[in-house]
């Protein structure tokens, strides 16, 4: 039952962080529910969350929705730092992981409920995009919860992105980062990796249904 669970969690968790962000504020609970600490949680959640942005990354590029070049210099950003933020995270002792993920919650729920404005792009110089990916990257490293949102919100900077072609950029740079992330995570020994497959498992079934989601309804169905 725990994997059963685990499993449909990762569908909604896939479908829910393809088409904008939050899902692992579901499984992050479920995970510790089940019995794992915190950190093990967040580690683990690693693997599906490869698993996820792999398969919608595959879907977004067969639809000729994902363009890379532009955002070469900032994914590069987001993996130093996510590096920098794995390695922060295998560090760090259970009770003050507790802590802080409470916070991020409380931070994602209010970024969740606040009114949607459309922002104008604003080009900044490339030094000063790298440095704020940077921080996005580290935020995903560490904790990874509600990271769609922080790239959604923070892409305009660099080029004014429907949410249909942000998402699509947002999932290639997660993947970009999370493959590096996982190698900390399990030489760090962890992950627990029968539930982090099963996870896996769920996750890209939902970002495969996110995806056909996304390029059938558009920006309306994303918002």
């Amino acid at each position: 039952m725990t994997f059963l669970l685990i499993f449909a969690v990762g569908i909604i968790a896939g479908f829910i962080n393809t088409l904008a962000g939050g899902g692992s504020t579901l499984v992050l609970p479920v995970l510790i529910l089940a019995g794992l600490p915190s950190p093990v949680a967040n580690a683990t959640n690693r693997i599906a969350i490869l698993f996820q942005n792999a398969t919608a990354t595959k879907k977004f590029h067969e639809h000729k929705v994902l363009t890379i070049q532009p955002i070469i210099h900032i994914t590069i950003a987001t993996i130093i730092g996510a590096v920098v933020g794995s390695f922060f995270a295998i560090k760090i002792e259970s009770e003050l992981f507790d802590k802080i993920l409470g916070i991020v919650f409380m931070f994602i729920l209010f970024m969740m409920l606040s009114p949607k404005q459309k922002r104008k792009s604003r080009a900044l110089q490339k030094w000063l995009e790298f440095t704020i990916f940077l921080a996005v990257g580290f935020y995903g490293g560490f904790i990874q919860a509600g990271v769609g949102f922080v790239f959604l919100a923070t892409l305009n900077l660099v080029d004014d992105y429907n949410l249909l072609k942000a998402n699509a950029i947002k999932v290639f740079m997660v993947l970009s980062y999370t493959i590096f992330s996982v190698i900390i995570f399990a030489i760090s020994g962890k992950i627990l990796w029968l539930h982090g497959l099963v996870l896996a498992c769920g996750n890209s079934i939902g970002a495969y249904i996110g995806v056909k989601t996304a390029i059938t309804g558009g920006e309306k169905i994303i918002k």
